[in-house]
């Protein structure tokens, strides 16, 4: 899950940069995948250098992911400019944070039914 967080966050902060500068530097909402995506990968690294603090980093993980899917997915039912930049980062943000919060919760699932056994 680490890796996954790592790789998935520094796509988030790449998709947020690029939107931010394809759109002209307008826009600083366009920033947002990246504000959300650094402290995804950020937790990502920190797992992988301490693992016995893997739980509260993927969990802050996961808070993030859904923060950032639940703010894009409510964006997309309103977006009139299907094909443009901001519609494009938009589904790219929901699609990459919903792909996290899966891993997540699969993950979440597993760790806790081998604890029971």
């Amino acid at each position: 899950m680490a890796k996954l967080s790592l790789r998935l966050g520094i796509a988030l902060v790449l998709l947020g940069v690029l939107s931010w500068v394809i759109a002209g530097f307008e826009s600083p909402t366009a920033l947002i995948p990246a504000f959300l995506g650094l402290p995804i990968a950020g937790c990502g690294y920190l797992t992988l250098k301490k693992p016995e603090k893997a739980v509260i980093f993927m969990h802050i993980s996961v808070v993030c992911a859904a923060i950032l899917f639940l703010g894009s997915a409510s964006r997309i039912p309103t977006l009139d400019e299907f094909g443009s930049i901001k519609s494009v980062s938009i589904w790219a943000a929901a699609f990459i944070s919903f792909v996290l919060i899966g891993a997540f919760v699969q993950s979440f699932l597993k760790a806790r039914a081998a604890k029971k056994s």
